[in-house]
């Protein structure tokens, strides 16, 4: 059954996701789960990493391995990702009636498949990200991966983060509290990586004479930290307590998801809230001096 043949109205935008998900080869490894999707988007983003790594080269920064190059092209491969997904999860979302611990199978077959094209093209990316951000970009010959305390960090969170929706999708229910949780945390996502990318460019000695790049970084500075603060404060706070409450403390909650799953879900859920807190002090700070050049006025 196509999209075009279902009876239920769906959100135009959702087409390219229910299509690219139906035509990808299923690999399952369990009755609802299927690995193929998350297969494939993994080995685009690293297609396009190695193409953002070549394209830097060519424009005159460093070759690689310079860590500089590497972490760019990172953000750049980054920023396709939340700018691919987050107009992806805003239409699923508002598609249906909102409800954290809500079944899958209630949901007409087009939304199913949006779900898991969503869930798996996110997990796709934590794959992507985990194997060539952290093992390949930093391996040293006789010895493996090198990893500081960030590199675990981030490692740790890919790898909850793909373990909140592969469990979701297994129960078939809950998929609306990672989905919700996804697109807070994705929001300020571009307007970051943004942020990183002209930070680095400003550092390279071609861009050194630029005076529209600083002026571009401390706008987007001021843009992100509002953005940020707004999302971290008000809005993932009370996206949390809500699925708290509805997860666990509602008869349906308890009887969609496993009691144990929900609590296995709590520090994912707080966690990134309670870890965002130097980050938050940090951009209301920016707030408060307002754009300013580095060394130089108020803009």
């Amino acid at each position: 059954m196509t999209p075009h043949e279902e009876k239920v109205p769906y959100p135009t935008i959702l087409l390219p996701w229910i299509r690219a998900y139906r035509s990808t080869p299923k690999l399952y490894i369990t009755r609802e789960i299927d690995i193929g999707f998350s297969i494939l988007c993994a080995f685009l983003f690293t297609i396009l990493r190695i193409s953002y790594r070549h394209l830097l080269v060519s424009l005159g920064w460093p070759s690689s391995p310079d860590p500089d190059t590497l972490f760019v092209s990172a953000c750049m491969a980054s920023f396709c990702h939340s700018s691919i997904i987050l107009p992806g999860l805003a239409a699923a979302l508002l598609s249906q009636p909102y409800r954290p611990c809500g079944k899958l199978s209630d949901s007409p077959p087009w939304y199913r498949d949006v779900t898991h094209a969503i869930t798996s093209y996110c997990t796709g990316y934590m794959i992507y990200d985990s194997i060539v951000g952290y093992v390949v970009e930093t391996w040293q010959p006789g010895v493996g991966p090198v990893l500081t305390t960030d590199h675990w960090m981030f490692l740790v969170h890919h790898v909850l983060t793909s373990l909140y929706m592969i469990s979701a999708r297994f129960v078939g229910a809950g998929h609306m509290s990672a989905m919700i949780l996804m697109f807070l945390g994705e929001f300020t996502a571009p307007i970051m990586n943004i942020h990183l990318i002209l930070e680095k460019a400003m550092e390279q000695p071609e861009f050194r004479d630029s005076s529209w790049i600083p002026l571009a970084f401390v706008y987007n500075e001021q843009i992100f930290a509002f953005f940020y603060c707004i999302f971290r404060i008000f809005f993932g706070p009370l996206a949390a307590t809500h699925l708290t409450w509805d997860l666990i403390l509602t008869e349906r909650g308890r009887g969609n998801v496993p009691v144990w799953l929900s609590l296995a879900w709590m520090p994912m859920c707080w966690g990134v809230l309670l870890g965002s807190i130097p980050w938050i002090q940090t951009c209301l700070e920016t707030l408060q001096r307002g754009p300013v050049l580095s060394g130089k006025d108020e803009l």
